[in-house]
């Protein structure tokens, strides 16, 4: 039996309805013809009215089992005309749209391992009933560098996880006040059992039908990553000659790491901004991502300075299939290279680099191929696992995703047919079009260095007393709605 409660009132809705759930976007369905059950007592649908409030709680069981929790975010056009029906057409979307809707972040995230950075963002939006799944991300326990959550919401520092650890994420409803945030390398997705190429596969499984498409829109065989800073290889040597009472001086290029510096051939004593902000002292401090270095005293006339120091230079890191190039190349008789550039300045590690262009060509150095499986009464699959498929074709054998689901109900008395159709794909592609309120804010912004001063934004809640003379009203309160930003210059260290 199918039953939706929208605040706890019991209501109906047209015969068909579709839950469509996928990884990255927020999952939602649409009612039409909503109104209150208990109107079919009265049959009286032209004097009442019913148009829950935004942001309503709005439950879809199914023989008592939840299937779907969600807020109601917008409705259709509700007649007013004195002989129409006063029901309404309601859209509802899943608790994961409060990750992009809800209050943005406002913090510096330390450096940490990964997974104590997902942790600390999912303890800061716990209010919103959001807690820690399973996170499994290889070399989860490596240490990230510092992030700036600033005017970013948890959707966006989310997608930044996921892309600098090339690992997938998605929402899962444990019940209908708690949604588990779940981070999942690709390699070690949870696998289900193989999907067979048999007729009794089909019968046990109530399986309609499966196709299959490819496409080739995300193809790549040669993947470039730049970057705008990364540690160079090899170390760089400055000698300068220090003017009469100089206490910076300007390097070649900017400092990843100072290691020595010596003064007329003498070792001296090195710190960086943060031993600097903290009262250690030493005879040269300099900043991570700046071409300058300053003495703790004045250095006299013709003094020589030798700095040796890892400098930061553009980087550029190309990966390449060749297999597959000369493939294509073959193929069509001309250049068979098929590449991508992409900027990333989420590390600075020319090694990082490489392993995100190896990531890259893993899943999307071959055609993107999709299986459609339409199955009867029986839920299959979930979104965000992944299955092998023992296809009749080479080309089709391979792991795939569970990338986005379709319930569709059709009630029939006071059960219902379900139709669930699932899109499975086998580059491990998540994204289909993001939403449009998740602006992809987390790419090249974020990552702070040691000393960096970081702007926060500060809400104040104000009350003020206004008198009039010969006046009864003496106050008037300004409420919630009223936020005056301002800005206070926080430093950062690690």
């Amino acid at each position: 039996m199918i039953q939706i409660f929208i605040d706890g009132t019991e209501v109906v809705s047209s015969k068909e309805f579709t839950i469509h759930e996928e990884i990255l976007n927020t999952s939602s369905t649409i009612l039409n013809n909503c109104y209150p059950k208990s109107w079919e007592t009265t049959k009286d649908y032209i004097s009442n009215f019913y148009f829950p409030k935004d942001y309503s709680r709005c439950e879809i069981y199914n023989n008592s089992e939840l299937i779907f929790s969600g807020i109601v975010e917008n409705s259709g056009e509700i007649s007013l005309r004195p002989t129409d029906p006063k029901y309404c057409s309601l859209q509802i979307l899943d608790y994961k749209a409060l990750l992009s809707e809800g209050q943005t972040l406002d913090y510096v995230i330390p450096s940490g391992t990964l997974q104590s950075q997902i942790e600390s963002v999912i303890n800061a939006i716990s209010s919103y009933g959001f807690v820690k799944g399973n996170i499994e991300i290889l070399n989860s326990t490596e240490i990230v560098g510092a992030y700036s959550t600033l005017d970013k919401t948890p959707y966006d520092v989310f997608q930044y996880f996921a892309e600098i650890s090339g690992s997938k994420w998605f929402t899962r409803m444990i019940d209908k006040d708690t949604v588990a945030i779940d981070f999942y390398s690709p390699e070690v997705m949870t696998r289900i059992n193989d999907i067979e190429y048999t007729q009794e596969y089909f019968n046990n499984n109530n399986i309609v039908d499966i196709t299959f498409s490819f496409g080739t829109r995300d193809y790549r065989n040669k993947q470039v990553i730049l970057s705008n800073q990364v540690f160079s290889s090899i170390d760089t040597t400055d000698i300068l000659i220090a003017s009469a009472n100089q206490k910076e001086f300007i390097l070649n290029a900017d400092v990843g790491n100072l290691k020595e510096v010596y003064v007329n051939g003498v070792s001296k004593s090195i710190g960086n901004s943060k031993d600097k902000e903290l009262g250690v002292y030493a005879d040269f401090y300099y900043k991570i991502g700046t071409n300058t270095i300053e003495s703790s005293t004045e250095q006299p006339l013709g003094a020589e300075i030798k700095a040796i120091y890892t400098s930061l230079v553009k980087g550029r890191q190309v990966v390449s299939n060749v297999d597959e190039i000369e493939r294509i190349t073959s193929q069509i008789g001309r250049n068979g290279t098929i590449a991508r550039y992409e900027t990333r300045n989420d590390t600075s590690s020319s090694d990082e680099l490489a392993k995100i262009a190896d990531t890259y060509l893993k899943y999307k150095g071959k055609p993107e191929i999709l299986l459609t499986i339409t199955t009867i009464n029986n839920d299959l699959f979930d979104v965000g696992k992944q299955v092998y498929f023992n296809a009749p074709i080479d080309e089709l054998k391979a792991d795939y995703m569970i990338k986005t689901k379709d319930i569709q109900i059709t009630k029939t008395g006071i059960s219902g047919v379900i139709f669930y159709t699932y899109t499975l794909c086998s580059n491990f592609d998540s994204e289909n079009a993001i939403n449009f309120f998740d602006n992809q804010r987390r790419k090249n912004s974020g990552n702070i260095d040691e000393g960096e001063f970081i702007t926060r934004n500060i809400d104040i809640q104000n009350t003020a007393n206004i008198i009039f003379e010969n006046l009864q009203i003496n106050k008037i309160s300004i409420g919630n709605n009223n936020e005056l930003n301002s800005t206070l210059n926080t430093p950062f260290t690690k």
